[in-house]
């Protein structure tokens, strides 16, 4: 799964990472990798709530333009404002627009949106909602991580293999991790079982073992955090 504008969760399932040699490679996994693993239909009811993007300064452009990750029994999703215009032209020509008292409606079925008019446009926001994992549809599937508030997404990719993020409830916080090798005592040598593609860099397909996957599970880092919302 690729970075894309204006979503917010950043999923980066074929990650790359560099060693100390500056080695760039990806990492996917086999289809049998899971076999050892348990699969759950969601994440416990608890966690059922909506979540802030942590305030750090890194964050500031995303926190104010309104950026949320909501856990229920769909599923797993983030919810953003993405940023959109329209002509004064397009309204006055297309009877399904209306403006009134400074809200467009037409944009959103049976609601408007407040705008702001700025050379002859005017710019709204619309909420967007980007499933990480959804319940009962949708090919990515969910495994119980290392322990009861720890869980595992994974999801197919092009090349026929699997990528992964995990997930940490933990208190009022919840971060969203990928792997990292480059953790200490982390390497690709923790599994035996892997095949290397070479090309311009080397991917490598991991077949984890039970026993490898409690390994791996200390290899996610956290690459967004999310607080409860007030």
């Amino acid at each position: 799964m690729k970075r894309a504008i204006n979503i917010v969760l950043i999923l980066w399932f074929s990650a790359s990472f560099a060693q100390e040699k500056q080695e760039i490679f990806s990492v996917y996994f086999h289809v049998s990798a899971f076999d050892d693993l348990t699969p759950v239909p969601n994440v416990r009811s608890t966690y059922f709530k909506k979540y802030n993007l942590k305030a750090t300064e890194a964050n500031e452009i995303r926190n104010a333009a309104g950026e949320y990750l909501i856990v229920d029994a769909t599923g797993i999703y983030l919810e953003k404002n993405k940023l959109l215009f329209i002509t004064r032209e397009q309204v006055r020509e297309n009877s399904k627009y209306e403006m009134r008292d400074g809200y467009l409606f037409g944009v959103i079925k049976n609601d408007s949106v407040l705008t702001a008019l700025d050379d002859e446009k005017y710019y709204f926001l619309v909420p967007t909602k980007t499933y990480l994992f959804q319940a009962g549809v949708g090919s990515s599937t969910i495994y119980q991580g290392l322990t009861t508030d720890e869980y595992l997404v994974v999801s197919p990719e092009p090349n026929e293999h699997f990528s992964c993020i995990y997930f940490r409830f933990k208190g009022g916080a919840l971060d969203i991790a990928e792997l990292n090798f480059d953790r200490a005592g982390c390497s690709l040598d923790n599994v035996k079982e892997k095949e290397t593609i070479t090309g311009d860099f080397n991917t490598y397909i991991l077949t984890p073992t039970l026993v490898e996957w409690k390994l791996l599970y200390a290899c996610f880092s956290a690459y967004d955090q999310y607080v409860l919302t007030n």
